[in-house]
């Protein structure tokens, strides 16, 4: 009895921590996407920050990004705020980068 005890005790475990495991995966993936993103930054890219602001990057120090809200307003910022990179939807799709597993014949 005591083996079948065991086995069931391994399996409610399994049961439980499978999926906890396979979210912190994904959750490591999704980071190190933005960890990649941020770190690519460059003068001229337009990006929205955590709190939805849109801005045009106009320099790139390291941690930090010097980014214009308007015209003549200009921040400092964490590289670490800022949550995605938004595209010129005035640019023609085959300029765009192919998406990922995508080679350029593909398209």
């Amino acid at each position: 009895m005591g083996r079948m005890d065991f086995l069931m005790i391994l399996v409610v475990l399994l049961i439980f921590l499978l999926p906890s495991l396979l979210m912190m995966r994904g959750q490591k993936k999704r980071q190190r996407q933005v960890q990649e993103m941020q770190a690519s930054i460059a003068p001229g890219d337009k990006v929205v920050n955590v709190a939805g602001f849109h801005a045009t990057v106009v320099e790139h120090n390291g941690d930090n990004l010097l980014v214009e809200l308007a015209p003549g307003v200009q921040v400092t910022m964490e590289t670490a705020g800022v949550m995605k990179r938004v595209e010129d939807p005035a640019a023609p799709a085959s300029a765009a980068e192919p998406a990922p597993g995508e080679t350029e014949e593909e398209r």
